[in-house]
């Protein structure tokens, strides 16, 4: 039960986050995330284990296949991050990989509290932030999410 009740803390507090980062300076989102989850979304242990292209594994957000990439980042919005988040949507366009985009995502079955904060690294990391199958990583380049795609 108690890995339940961190789950849902961890799902609405990187929620919470993502949204919180469009309107506060960085140092203070880093702040933040570093109190809440005991990492800043570039920490070394976000990238242990990581693929060539920067990706680390983690269970996939609730509703979500993993067959495709899913983009996550703000829609309609012309910050930097959704700007991000339009090129690499349409750099896969151009690739011909199938995407999907959402502005939330949520983990309600995570059953550790190490599972936890690895989706916390990446979560608290740039926006977009990108899964290919059971990989996330955050502000990736667009090649690297077309190579890991492509399992390059």
């Amino acid at each position: 039960m108690n890995v339940l009740k961190a789950g849902s803390f961890v799902a609405v507090a990187a929620l919470a986050l993502l949204a919180a980062r469009e309107f506060m300076p960085w140092d203070a989102v880093r702040a933040v995330a570093a109190h809440v989850g005991g990492t800043g979304g570039d920490s070394p242990s976000a990238r242990a284990g990581a693929s060539r292209h920067g990706f680390v594994e983690i269970p996939l957000p609730d509703g979500q296949s993993g067959h495709h990439v899913v983009i996550f980042a703000p829609a309609n919005c012309p910050s930097d991050a959704a700007q991000r988040a339009d090129a690499l949507a349409r750099r896969l366009d151009e690739a011909g990989i199938p995407y999907t985009r959402s502005q939330q995502a949520e983990f309600s079955t995570l059953s550790s509290q190490e599972e936890a904060d690895r989706v916390m690294s990446v979560m608290n990391g740039r926006i977009p932030v990108v899964f290919v199958r059971r990989r996330a990583s955050a502000d990736p380049a667009p090649e690297d999410v077309v190579a890991e795609y492509r399992g390059g």
